[in-house]
């Protein structure tokens, strides 16, 4: 018996979870970007195409615009093109400004072309945890509303 107590004490202590034990930022957002026809405007085969490469997000920061850019990420201004053959799409990571309930992105397609995304974050352990659980886009909720099944925080999006 006295042999069976120690290994159930070292279990008993060894499940006990701590509380702010890691650090967890889950906000990416997938889009795949079309036109009317389904194409894929991500493709630069597709007449109109969108360069990811000129994509650029500005964070709304109170009443200041910031152009995104951070020269030590794999992707400096935040928006990577996924090159996932049959499913291209740009990977965002929105404005998660804690100053505002719902920050806003903007987003440059092109020089003419700009929408706007809010995002709603669940945020825990003094923000150690970081969730996105909402994407607005243009005033229209897109996720979860219209997620796209096995893509995680991802939707389509007609230009």
């Amino acid at each position: 018996m006295k042999y069976l107590l120690f290994p159930l004490l070292s279990l008993l202590f060894a499940c006990q979870q701590k509380e702010n034990c890691c650090t967890t930022i889950d906000v990416g957002v997938d889009i795949f970007l079309e036109n009317t026809a389904g194409q894929n405007l991500l493709l630069n085969t597709t007449p109109n195409a969108i360069n990811p490469a000129e994509i650029r997000l500005i964070y709304l920061l109170g009443d200041k615009e910031q152009v995104f850019y951070a020269g030590n990420l794999d992707c400096p201004t935040n928006v990577c093109f996924v090159d996932d053959t049959g499913f291209e799409r740009v990977s965002i990571f929105p404005n998660d400004t804690e100053a505002e309930p719902y920050p806003v992105t903007l987003i440059k397609w092109t020089a003419s072309d700009t929408d706007t995304m809010r995002c709603h974050f669940i945020r825990k352990n003094n923000n150690s945890f970081v969730v996105c659980d909402s994407v607005w886009m243009n005033g229209t909720l897109m996720f979860p509303d219209f997620a796209l099944p096995d893509f995680g925080r991802a939707f389509r999006m007609v230009k």
